[in-house]
């Protein structure tokens, strides 16, 4: 049980720190350096990232302004060096589905807030002379249907229990049994 129990120096940016871990058999590669498991929760430069991304800017350019932060071991090197190690760090995040969720929450914060700017250019549209803007806003609003509907029509499908056919009653008759006779 005591061989379990482990320490795995982790490297982190430039300095190392040792973080206690239980590992198991399947799990001895993961101390040789072999593939690493996913990380749950994301740093706060890779938050700044996918800030970033969730405002619609461009691998380079993030990578570009965030240089500094992406590549620090490698202050000196040429510029197209670091920027090819930036890029290439920022593609590798893209790959993580913790960060991809949180570049689309990002832009999903982004076009709710715009909304309001977006109505309001329909709005202004529509001032201007355009049919079809008019036509929107009012659609949205509730006060145009363009099938010319008062009231959108509510659909109910209400499905019971289907009861299976049973015996036919003929009303005023009775059930005989015997056999088909063909005329």
């Amino acid at each position: 049980m005591d061989s379990l129990f482990g320490w795995v120096d982790v490297a982190l940016g430039s300095g190392v720190s040792s973080i206690p871990c239980i590992l198991g058999p399947m799990d001895q590669s993961l101390v040789a350096g072999a593939n690493k498991p996913a990380k749950r929760e994301l740093s706060q430069l890779q938050i700044s990232a996918a800030t970033a991304y969730g405002h619609g800017m461009s691998r380079r350019e993030i990578a570009k302004a965030m240089l500094e932060h992406l590549t620090p071991t490698t202050v000196g090197k040429p510029m197209d060096f670091r920027m090819k190690r930036a890029t290439r760090r920022l593609r590798l995040w893209e790959k993580n589905q913790v960060f991809r969720d949180r570049v689309y929450s990002g832009a999903i914060t982004n076009v709710d807030m715009a909304v309001p700017s977006i109505l309001n250019g329909i709005v202004g549209r529509a001032r201007r002379g355009r049919v079809d803007a008019a036509r929107l806003a009012l659609e949205i609003t509730g006060r145009h249907n363009p099938k010319g509907e008062q009231n959108a029509p509510v659909v109910v499908v209400a499905i019971d229990g289907i009861q299976r056919p049973g015996p036919i009653q003929v009303a005023d008759g009775e059930v005989v049994d015997g056999e088909a006779v063909e005329r």
